[in-house]
């Protein structure tokens, strides 16, 4: 009995991101907070010597010295970042791979599809990404805002660690009650971003068919939803600067109360007030960076909601009456001068697993079930099978090699496909003959299930993948759908 497979959640795919690359980033950012409040703290000290006529050029000196510390480590933080992130990406796709290897009745199904690729084709990454990016920029500015605080409080005043703190508390305060109508300007927004893209992908025959009339259609079309697009970007714009401006403004009220207050509990003291101006450049940065951080929450929430659309695309279901689109009634198998007539998908596996060799052509009509009926057998025979769609896709090696992408292979392998130079295109029916014959060539199965693979072929290079289809029914059972009929 198979294991029941683990419950999939977003905290799967965060886990995904835990790794050593990920520990080095975060320590390396916490070695940049340090330095950075090392940093505040010698320009304390540089502001206490100037009002004690001790200052000296070397005080500036490790000024430089330790914030240029703190840039390099924040520069490779970074990197560590992006291992991480691809390394996060990389375990997703090969989850994605082993939890639904055994699915080809999706093959067919074109709302799972439509559902699912755009997060295999690069949301996903993106998503993975984005998420790496924000918990980075978060993490880096709370531990800024930590360290430099605990050194004002420490050197200048404990109320300037506290003014920081109530920013912060009022600022999430102000960000978490206006959650639900930000996020539906900016889904608004992403909405009216989508239209537009998506008739830009119609651009193309519109413009070059040469025809006015279509033209002129597609362009007021086009004008319609630049001007809706327009508008949804300016409330989203108004709506992340309004809350900018206003977070700034409250956090510059707070702090500077909070440093009026230490100038009035300080005059005379010379070395504190010099010191709390030498600092005033990090206060300012400081205000901005809790904003930052507050309405970074937002976007880490925002990115966490997309994560439910990743993990709900992990694992598609097939439609549960796909195998009732076979009309076995209007469905024959041909075995050489035998004819099978069907009722149930069981009763076509039995005359498939009949003989071990020998070829079985698939008849009936348009809309009877035929390609069904090879993805539903391909799903039953699991590994036994091979199964050539006909909406062909798969990774060959020619196409590989030709430079449509290349596969990683070892160095002593002396089957790996030469580098080229430049991409090579294929046309339809040579893509079809190179695809059979590295299928004869390099597959090994008991079964092969051929969905109309002479569909792109003229009579000659019929002729020619005819005789490697009888090569594949020499050694293994052929299930076969034929463009033309064979005799």
């Amino acid at each position: 009995m198979t294991p029941p497979r683990k419950t999939i959640t977003r905290l799967t795919l965060v886990g995904y991101l835990l790794c050593p690359q990920l520990y080095a980033m975060i320590t390396l950012m916490v070695v940049e907070a340090l330095l950075s409040a090392v940093t505040t703290w010698l320009i304390i000290q540089a502001g206490r010597d100037v009002a004690t006529d001790a200052f000296v050029v070397s005080d500036l000196v490790w000024i430089v010295v330790t914030q240029s510390a703190a840039y390099v480590a924040g520069a490779v933080s970074w990197y560590f970042a992006e291992r991480a992130g691809f390394r996060a990406y990389g375990r997703y796709m090969l989850r994605f791979a082993r939890d639904n290897r055994g699915g080809a009745r999706l093959l067919a199904d074109k709302a799972a599809r439509e559902q699912v690729e755009p997060f295999l084709a690069g949301t996903t990454f993106v998503n993975i990404f984005n998420l790496m990016y924000e918990v980075e920029a978060e993490l880096k500015l709370a531990l800024g805002l930590l360290f430099n605080g605990i050194v004002l409080g420490l050197e200048i005043d404990a109320g300037l660690p506290a003014a920081y703190a109530a920013t912060f508390a009022i600022l999430m305060a102000i960000q978490w009650g206006l959650r639900g109508r930000v996020a539906d300007i900016y889904v608004e927004n992403q909405r009216q971003n989508n239209r537009v893209f998506a008739h830009g992908y119609t651009a193309w025959d519109n413009v070059f068919s040469g025809n006015a009339y279509n033209r002129r259609l597609w362009l007021g079309g086009f004008k319609a939803k630049l001007r809706d697009c327009f508008q949804a970007q300016v409330k989203a714009i108004m709506a992340r600067e309004g809350l900018a401006a206003l977070g700034g403004i409250i956090g510059l009220g707070i702090v500077f109360s909070a440093m009026a207050y230490v100038v009035l509990t300080s005059a005379g003291d010379t070395a504190t007030l010099i010191a709390l101006a030498a600092t005033l450049p990090r206060q300012i940065e400081m205000t901005n960076n809790v904003h930052e951080l507050t309405s970074g929450v937002n976007d880490v929430l925002a990115l966490w909601a997309r994560l439910g659309g990743v993990v709900t695309s992990m694992r598609p279901q097939a439609d549960p009456d796909f195998d009732r689109r076979i009309k076995f009634d209007r469905l024959v198998l041909r075995d050489g001068d035998e004819t099978v007539v069907c009722g149930t998908l069981d009763e076509a596996l039995a005359a498939v697993l009949e003989k071990p060799t020998g070829r079985v052509h698939v008849r009936g009509g348009n809309g009877t079930g035929k390609s069904t009926l090879l993805a539903a057998l391909k799903e039953e025979l699991s590994r036994r099978a091979y199964y050539w769609p006909t909406t062909d896709r798969l990774a060959f090696r020619f196409a590989l090699a030709a430079g449509l992408g290349e596969p990683e292979t070892d160095d002593d392998d002396e089957d790996a496909p030469p580098r080229p130079k430049a991409p090579v295109g294929f046309s339809s029916g040579e893509r079809q003959l190179k695809s059979l014959a590295e299928i004869v060539d390099h597959t090994a199965a008991a079964v092969y299930l051929l969905d109309e693979w002479d569909a792109n072929l003229d009579a000659d290079n019929r002729a020619t993948a005819d005789a490697m289809v009888e090569t594949l029914a020499r050694r293994a059972r052929v299930v076969e759908i034929s463009h033309r009929d064979r005799g």
